[in-house]
């Protein structure tokens, strides 16, 4: 497991641009942002991982608006902090709450065969694949004590990730109007999708580190016609660097640096930023547990 914090620093390409990028806040709401945890969680069920989503922004938004007449409970007051959370997810095609109940049966069951499991969620975008060697990111993060609506916020995933990319040798942007992140208008190497209740946010991005791309060609990626999706060990081979393979462990820390940078805010261990919520997690996860074997 990781065991390092992150603090918003200057590095290499995108660094300008990164360094202007306040998303819209002042200086002083900059130097006032709280920490947030992160936890990397392994190898996990997708449908597991919704319903800890759930359950942990359902808790989240209990505590948040606990106070008197529904008011807002200060971070100080709080027992479960900001986190992200980091995950690999066996191969599954995931799709975002616009096209629920669209995919036919034939459809699903054509997913299926392929020994890929088929999830409607209520995230925004359209449909995706998850599964190894990809590295998927899910923020927790209460927007408004970072002082972001939820524009600004999906701006800053997208930078985040353009700040990963950059730091590891690969050259990507965001377009305006394609959600995701770009190697060329063509090639996507990370797909969004997020979920706001209450200024809580829930799911987040996939980064394609050594993932099989295969996998990408029985869909169209996020809805897209005539794009495709690439990973990270595909560009750094496009570019004549076969010696480097981005693996999920190695790309993990670069992402949370990137995303300190991006959001100005320290990114810590969870177990040592907040025992408590780390403790929920685990928690959460242990009664998911119990519950599939039943």
């Amino acid at each position: 497991m990781l065991a390092k914090s992150f603090r918003a620093t200057a590095s290499g390409f995108a660094c300008k641009r990164i360094s202007q990028c306040t998303l819209g806040r002042t200086a002083s709401q900059l130097k006032m942002l709280p920490p947030i945890g992160y936890v990397n969680l392994g190898l996990l069920d997708y449908r597991e991982s919704l319903i800890l989503q759930k359950q942990l922004s359902r808790l989240r938004i209990s505590e948040i608006y606990s106070g008197l007449q529904n008011t807002r409970v200060p971070p100080s007051q709080r027992r479960l902090t900001d986190l992200i959370m980091l995950v690999e997810h066996p191969p599954v095609f995931t799709n975002g709450r616009r096209n629920h109940g669209k995919v036919s049966e034939h459809e699903i069951q054509r997913l299926q065969s392929l020994g890929c499991d088929y999830v409607e969620t209520n995230r925004g975008g359209e449909i995706t694949f998850h599964g190894p060697g990809q590295l998927v990111v899910y923020p927790s993060v209460y927007l408004r004590d970072h002082h972001l609506g939820a524009k600004c916020y999906v701006e800053g995933l997208e930078n985040a990730v353009v700040e990963t990319c950059a730091r590891l040798g690969v050259e990507a942007r965001a377009i305006a109007g394609y959600p995701g992140v770009w190697v060329t208008p063509d090639q996507k190497v990370a797909a969004l999708g997020t979920h706001v209740q209450r200024y809580v946010t829930s799911h987040g991005f996939a980064l394609n580190c050594t993932t099989d791309m295969r996998w990408f060609e029985e869909i169209v990626p996020c809805g897209l016609e005539g794009k495709t999706a690439v990973s990270l060990k595909d560009v750094l081979r496009q570019k004549g660097k076969d010696d480097k393979e981005p693996s999920v462990e190695d790309v993990a820390p670069v992402v949370l640096g990137s995303f300190a940078q991006v959001f100005g805010c320290q990114v810590r261990p969870l177990e040592e930023l907040s025992p408590t919520t780390f403790e929920t997690v685990q928690s959460l996860l242990q009664e998911l547990s119990r519950t599939q074997t039943k």
